[in-house]
């Protein structure tokens, strides 16, 4: 037999429900959005009683809309550039931002342990939260529910996002520049990896056609990777790598 925990209180999910101004007909979509795969027991090996297909759903959903929304808000923009602006939109980095703005892991249904290893405010809980909350919108009202829900939460914050120098992947920018100068793929050596599991910290080289043009930390890899693409781009020139190269 399948165990599921508590669901919230009607309390919280008449809150929650305000914050996102969206009343559910069927609660219980509600409360599966809501339920993280720890508060089930092991015997749910398919997850039909967590919120994965509902986010399943919801991510399809999520995209369609963002796809949509970006193509109208930007009409001189190319695939490419829609593309990418649309990867940024749905990064679980944004989804898991706006997420935390409602507080939406103290509505979570989650076994203990989950808790007490910080569950709540993990960046991946509670983003695959929300697009399971948005599926869960799309069933019991329908995608212009759905899209008003996306209006509110992440819509009026688009251009903030994308003008964001965090948000701008600066991975991806090097690269391009990289390969357009013909250095080919930029490489990121490991240099160090240091502290506990919890707190540990990187750091990362980067490479460009073997010249080394510095280094980036972080909390994981992609952020240190991040941090010194960014930094290779303050000092990236064309000529000079190519007299290092030549061995001037």
């Amino acid at each position: 037999m399948v165990f599921i925990k508590k669901p919230q209180s009607n309390e919280a999910l008449d809150t929650l429900q305000r914050r996102i101004r969206y009343q559910f007909r069927e609660p219980t979509l509600l409360i599966q959005a809501l339920t993280h795969k720890s508060s089930v027991s092991p015997e749910d090996k398919k997850g039909l009683y967590s919120n994965e297909r509902l986010e399943f759903l919801g991510d399809a959903v999520l995209d369609c809309l963002v796809t949509e929304k970006i193509y109208i808000l930007y009409p001189r923009y190319s695939e490419g550039q829609l593309s990418k602006i649309k990867s940024l939109l749905v990064s679980r980095k944004i989804i898991g931002e706006i997420a935390r703005t409602i507080d939406l892991g103290t509505f979570m249904i989650m076994g203990q342990s989950e808790k007490k290893t910080g569950g709540r405010t993990r960046m991946s809980i509670v983003s695959n939260a929300l697009e399971a909350v948005l599926g869960a919108v799309y069933l019991d009202g329908g995608i212009e529910c759905a899209r008003e829900v996306l209006e509110l939460l992440l819509f009026d914050k688009i251009d903030k996002f994308v003008n964001d120098k965090e948000n701008i992947n600066y991975k991806s920018k090097i690269l391009e520049m990289a390969q357009g100068d013909g250095f080919g793929i930029p490489t990121y050596p490991l240099i160090s990896a240091e502290g506990p599991d919890h707190a540990k910290q990187f750091i990362v080289g980067i490479d460009i056609g073997g010249i080394h043009l510095g280094k980036g930390s972080g909390s994981n890899k992609k952020e240190a990777q991040q941090n010194a693409a960014f930094n290779a781009l303050k000092v990236y020139d064309k000529e000079m790598i190519q007299s290092r190269l030549k061995g001037e």
